[in-house]
């Protein structure tokens, strides 16, 4: 019977193995590597801060001087004039066919500071573009990390699972053994029959939720997603980060001090958060709105020329040559003030300048809401370590209480059943361990997050 109970036992190892270990080594920095540089959002954030620069270059040229040029025919009708000059009279023919060529220029000297301030926001909406992609890159960097350890956590529950499942398949034969031998009744079969049955479905749901743990996580680090179609999810990967290691995340963590400083937590998240960073952006752009929205109760100066080259050329008078092309050219400064529309510039003015009073509250707003995230995320972290303290021994009292079950089995003072409760409370135990040790890796995770602590390129 107990050779019988091994070779299951053998089985289940193997088993496991060919789940979770027949797919290239992953680690969880790898993982979160892979994730950003295939992740489509990331992408569309990248293409729409391209889009912003490209804004930038546009609103620079247009300070350029404009400059156009243009040709023209005109066929016109036959017509003869008579000018009399005294006593004599002279038919002159007149133009059929007029030819012009001409270059305009136009160049806004001074418009109430509209260009130089279109470059600024068009160069603070760049910034913001880009502080909007290293949003997205922290969010999916954390979605990463999170999958990752659900993943592994899956994977640990699946191996508990079979352990479990082996040791009611154990119980169950040796039920059996003694309902044969008479020292059982046929309802105590009964009942490891259904804990037998029980610990099958409970690991076949195990199962379950690991497939999706990993198709979850393979949905974030594959290119194109190409891997979530594939029909064996749990080979796509072997999680080679342990929940005991200490990643990236642990390490950016433990550079402000173990255990880290709260109040340097959230000093670093005020400074370094993109939602922090974007509202201070987003409080320049609106000063720069107020400045734009100034620009029409300013004069504008202007400069414009013009070079027309032409047959009949307007300013020759008398022109009778059809093959004379005559250059003429103007230059003129003109400056102008929009006395009308003062009224309606000074109530856009006013509206600016609330949205600027707006945007600062919404700065100190956000202020907030960081510190507010990095403190919660702290208290997590923060209970999740104190958690495994007190887990640790309780597997310490399990250990002992298994080994003295076993003492007394061999002292014939127990029952197998007895040995079989204690190894189900040690391996729980365990497990329990290995899930707050996965909590205090998706803390820490949240809590760099929180900071920004982590470095993303």
């Amino acid at each position: 019977m107990k050779a019988r109970f091994i070779l299951r036992l053998f089985f289940s190892v193997v088993a496991l193995g060919t789940l979770s270990g027949q797919g290239k080594s992953l680690t969880v920095e790898e993982a979160v590597s892979l994730s950003l540089a295939s992740d489509f959002r990331i992408r569309g954030a990248l293409l729409d801060a391209q889009s912003a620069k490209a804004k930038v270059e546009e609103a620079k040229l247009r300070q350029l001087p404009s400059v156009s040029l243009s040709a023209s025919y005109t066929r016109l009708s036959d017509l003869k004039s008579t000018v009399s000059l005294g006593l004599a009279k002279m038919t002159i023919d007149s133009l059929d066919n007029v030819y012009t060529f001409a270059a305009n220029m136009q160049y806004p000297v001074f418009a109430g500071f509209r260009l130089q301030e279109a470059v600024k926001l068009a160069d603070a909406q760049v910034q913001g573009k880009e502080i909007s992609a290293e949003m997205t890159k922290r969010a999916v960097a954390f979605e990463t990390e999170r999958a990752y350890w659900e993943a592994v956590r899956a994977t640990y529950n699946v191996k508990m699972l079979e352990e479990n499942l082996s040791l009611m398949t154990h119980n169950l034969d040796m039920s059996g053994k003694q309902l044969s031998e008479g020292t059982l009744m046929n309802a105590d079969l009964l009942s490891a029959q259904m804990r037998a049955d029980q610990a099958a479905m409970e690991k076949a749901n195990g199962v379950t939720v690991q497939t999706r743990a990993f198709l979850a996580l393979a949905s974030l680090v594959s290119d194109e997603g190409s891997a979530i179609l594939s029909k064996d999810a749990l080979g796509l990967f072997e999680l080679s980060t342990k929940p005991e290691d200490s990643p990236g995340a642990a390490t950016a963590l433990l550079s402000l001090g173990s255990p880290p400083d709260e109040a340097s937590l959230v000093s670093a998240a005020l400074s370094r958060r993109p939602e922090t960073r974007g509202a201070a952006i987003a409080l320049r752009i609106a000063e720069g709105s107020v400045r734009l929205a100034k620009s029409p109760l300013y004069p504008s100066l202007n400069v414009s020329g013009n070079y027309t080259y032409a047959d009949p050329n307007p300013r020759v008078a008398f022109q009778s040559d059809p093959a004379l092309f005559t250059g003429t050219w103007t230059l003129g400064v003109s400056l102008s003030y929009d006395l009308g529309g003062l009224p309606a510039n000074l109530a856009a003015l006013d509206a600016q300048d609330k949205g600027f009073k707006k945007s600062a509250e919404d700065k100190n707003r956000q202020n907030e809401v960081v510190a507010l995230d990095v403190r919660n995320c702290y208290l997590a972290w923060d209970q999740v370590s104190r958690d495994i303290a007190f887990v640790s021994r309780m597997l310490d009292q399990a250990k002992e209480s298994e080994r003295v079950t076993k003492a007394r089995l061999d002292a014939g003072t127990a029952s197998e059943t007895d040995l079989l409760s204690a190894k189900l409370a040690r391996l729980r135990s365990e497990f329990a361990i290995t899930n707050k040790q996965i909590d205090r890796q998706i803390a820490t995770a949240d809590l760099c997050r929180a900071a920004a602590l982590t470095d993303l390129k």
